[in-house]
């Protein structure tokens, strides 16, 4: 255990004395939190505009109150003209128009809504779900109601804008489900993402060791070839929980953040770490130069974090790509990461995450084991 303990002060020395690693590991994941939370805690407090163009008759009124349903909007009357100024200038996201003669629309079988809008940017992709289920839920309103009394239209679109919606009491699926959640899931995605870049270039280095000398001295050192190779990768595997621990501490005091159950945070993130070895151990095996490992780990870093949901939340994406994005760990991780820090712990999910990066970090570590050569 000594030499294994030596093997690991001594990598994790000359890790940590790097200025290029430093910046790397802490300073640049740290920045970029800094820079998007900020962003996102800014646009949480700063809610999308939506201007809404309606007369005063009562069914307009609770049709803006359907509308106000979601509150991920901040929904503000206006005239037609001073909204399509405000569209064109980019301060509302769209205005939604709701027509004088609601009636005559549907039996016309003309649109609900008139919508202005500049571009179809994210917020409008979000925007359009909602108000196409309002317009859903207005057309269905009126054709249950336009043979009953004058004025039973109003009533129902009243009724159905003050319902509370459906309430579960038997169990939670998910506890937080606002925006702090996915503020947090963003700084471990850059932490995810940071490290893989770290530790991917730490494993490299065996490669420049080799070329140096320096594995050749450890493999006819007193040292077996388990102990040297247990060395390293238990160096790296507290690396990551190093570089972890300092940005989850940082966070705490720029964002006030929270991390869920520790008892389910520490385990899970071990495995991810573990995970993350295994990938820079795979690189370290297959290619033959530095050079080649810090091409190939950028290109595949970059990209299966795009697939995985580092970047952006993975639902946002098309069917397809979702999918393909079951193809690599980062999916599996940051789906962990949310059941964990939502609170919501859902025991399939969980299980089905764990599963998934055991599977992965097997096949990282197999890979790597067989490529490094002990000679």
């Amino acid at each position: 255990m000594r030499k294994i303990w030596t093997i690991i002060m001594l990598r994790l020395k000359e890790f940590f004395t790097s200025p290029g690693v430093l910046v790397l590991m802490f300073v640049m994941p740290a920045c970029f939190s800094l820079i998007f939370g900020g962003i996102s805690m800014n646009s949480e407090k700063n809610k999308p505009i939506v201007n809404v163009v309606l007369n005063d008759s009562k069914v307009s009124t609770e049709i803006l109150g359907l509308l106000k349903q979601d509150a991920h909007f901040d929904w503000k009357k206006e005239s037609q003209k001073q909204a399509e100024k405000n569209v064109s200038a980019q301060d509302a996201v769209a205005a939604v128009v709701i027509p004088d003669e609601i009636g005559q629309r549907i039996a016309e079988r003309k649109p609900v809504f008139d919508i202005i809008v500049q571009r179809k940017n994210e917020n409008y992709l979000a925007l359009s779900t909602h108000l196409e289920g309002t317009a859903g839920l207005v057309l269905r309103s009126y054709q249950a109601t336009s043979n009953l009394e004058e004025g039973a239209f109003s009533k129902v679109l009243e009724a159905i804008a003050t319902n509370k919606g459906v309430t579960v009491d038997k169990q939670i699926i998910q506890k937080d489900t606002n925006n702090s959640v996915e503020i947090n899931l963003m700084f471990v995605g850059f932490a995810i993402m940071f490290m893989m870049f770290g530790l991917s270039g730490a494993a490299s280095a065996i490669l420049g060791e080799r070329i140096e000398g320096t594995w050749g001295r450890l493999i006819v050192s007193p040292a077996s070839k388990l102990q040297i190779i247990l060395g390293y990768l238990l160096a790296y595997f507290f690396m990551g929980w190093i570089q972890l621990a300092v940005l989850m501490a940082a966070m705490n005091v720029m964002f006030d953040t929270s991390w869920g159950r520790m008892r389910y945070l520490i385990p899970f993130a071990s495995l991810v770490i573990i995970c993350v070895v295994g990938f820079g151990l795979m690189i370290a095996g297959l290619v033959k130069t530095k050079q080649q490992a810090s091409a190939i780990s950028s290109v595949l870093i970059v990209s299966t974090c795009m697939l995985g949901g580092v970047y952006w939340p993975i639902d946002v994406v098309p069917d397809i790509m979702q999918k393909i994005g079951l193809g690599v760990p980062q999916t599996w991780a940051m789906s962990g990461f949310k059941e964990i820090i939502s609170g919501s712990l859902h025991a399939g999910t969980l299980v089905k995450d764990t599963a998934a990066l055991l599977g992965f970090s097997a096949l990282f570590f197999f890979v790597g084991l067989r490529g490094i050569k002990f000679e």
